[in-house]
């Protein structure tokens, strides 16, 4: 098993939704579970059912991970704040409205700390990460040919600024796996792709793969086995829906699932699960909740 750190550089704006129906707000991190998903129908798409069947059998073997996306300035890469009592400011009320800790800052190596917005980085930065954009558009009714005016959403990140993810994965997967992040690359990620919203370069480096401590943090969504709940110190809860989208069928909504969020701390190992979310009368291949588990140490 290998770790690659994998850096998102998104040539247009992409768009989040998390509100079915509200076009006007957008996310600006993407989930392990959208990631997983983008990957797995990107394998799917260039070789074919059977591959991707026997790929989905070595994930749940725990041979493919992926973490969820988190911002980058440059070299400087952010984590989620952890959801615990712990102060990183003197000053309270900044304290507390810190979402976002550089890597350097949460490991101890930072010699200075600097609040740039939600996030606290180890140097000063003058430019911003990214910013949300109202774009309008019009939809024509087919009958009178009236039209009404709407608003979307959407995130653009700044030169030198986007999002990262970690992807643990076996030497046997990987060039399959990175086949398929490059498709997903031209595909796009998120919303309105149709519009080019989306799509990204991105560059993978190999780091070392760090094995869980007493206290570690969530980077990922998680969906625990029931003996592992009790290992959740501190933890947020989301909830997550959406639809499955599969090259074969028809788009089907999923079902909402309530999971634990990035920055919950997590007290030794826990692996999560992968639930089989296969709508009843579905037979076309299975759909899967991504839910596993990506810890990093908490020192």
């Amino acid at each position: 098993m290998k770790r690659y750190r994998v850096k998102l550089k998104f040539k247009e704006p992409i768009h989040l939704g998390y509100r079915e129906g509200m076009f006007n707000i957008t996310d600006t991190t993407i989930h392990s579970d959208t990631i997983f998903s983008g990957i797995v129908n990107c394998y799917s798409l260039l070789f074919g059912k059977d591959k991707t069947d026997n790929l989905l059998d070595n994930i749940l073997q725990g041979k493919l991970k992926v973490s969820s996306s988190f911002y980058y300035v440059d070299d400087e890469y952010l984590y989620p704040r952890p959801i615990c009592n712990k102060m990183y400011l003197d000053d309270f009320k900044k304290d507390k409205k810190i979402k976002y800790i550089s890597e350097k800052v949460l490991r101890g190596q930072a010699k200075d700390k600097y609040v740039v917005g939600n996030m606290l980085l180890s140097k000063k930065i003058e430019k911003y990460i990214y910013k949300i954009e109202e774009r309008p558009r019009v939809v024509v009714d087919r009958l009178n040919n009236g039209s009404s005016i709407y608003y979307t959403s959407c995130c653009r990140f700044n030169e030198g600024c986007g999002l990262w993810f970690y992807m643990d994965v076996e030497d046997e997967l990987k060039d399959e796996v990175f086949s398929a992040l490059n498709l997903l690359a031209d595909e796009g990620l998120g919303g309105m792709r149709s519009y080019g919203y989306g799509h990204f370069e991105f560059e993978a480096f190999e780091e070392k793969l760090e094995k869980p401590l007493n206290k570690n943090i969530l980077i990922s969504l998680c969906l625990p086995k029931k003996e592992e709940i009790e290992k959740f110190l501190s933890y947020g809860i989301v909830e997550r829906t959406g639809y499955i989208y599969s090259p074969y069928v028809k788009t089907k909504k999923h079902n909402i699932y309530r999971m634990f969020e990035e920055g919950s701390i997590v007290e030794g190992e826990a692996e999560g699960t992968i639930f089989d979310d296969t709508p009843e009368g579905f037979n076309e291949h299975k759909v899967y909740k991504y839910g596993r588990a990506f810890l990093v140490p908490f020192e």
